[in-house]
């Protein structure tokens, strides 16, 4: 049975990447993932994927209390970062999350710096692999997929390390 992680706080790129390789049943990896407004708008602008997402068990809408929303805003003048990150940033901080999902490699700088938890789409779908929630197959195909289909900027040689990673596993 897979141990699913509690509290996790999403950015729009994840979801989107994850829905190009038709692998958002993997999202039941978490009990709970939070979304800020500014994910939904960004979500909103493919209306079928945001149907998707609104429909999975388990996502929740938050919104950011006053101090996190000027933490936001101090992130997005600071680092040149935009509203949906910067956003999901705070959130991440405002609800204690387990782990932020991100797949914009500024955001996940910036999460480390403050102490957060931080995978993207790649580490989802390892660790999918490695609840036995998709098999080795599954995993190494659709991580080729995220190189070669998605939108997802990603390195061959990520591809391939995780790869390795994946066939290497012992549980």
């Amino acid at each position: 049975m897979a141990r699913k992680i509690n509290k996790a706080v999403f950015d729009t790129g994840p979801f989107i990447h994850l829905n190009e390789i038709e692998l958002l049943h993997v999202l039941k990896l978490f009990k709970s993932i939070i979304v800020v407004d500014e994910v939904f708008n960004e979500l909103n602008k493919n209306a079928a994927l945001h149907n998707k997402i609104k429909n999975i068990k388990g996502i929740k809408l938050s919104q950011l209390r006053s101090k996190n929303k000027d933490i936001s805003m101090l992130l997005v003048e600071k680092h040149n970062i935009d509203l949906a990150e910067s956003s999901s940033i705070s959130l991440a901080m405002q609800e204690k999350a387990d782990v932020f999902i991100t797949d914009d490699l500024d955001a996940r700088t910036i999460a480390k710096n403050l102490n957060i938890e931080v995978h993207g789409t790649v580490g989802v779908i390892v660790r999918a692999f490695r609840e036995d929630i998709i098999s080795k197959d599954i995993a190494i195909g659709k991580m080729r997929e995220l190189y070669e289909k998605s939108s997802l900027f990603i390195t061959k040689y990520l591809v391939d390390f995780a790869i390795k990673e994946i066939r290497g596993y012992r549980s």
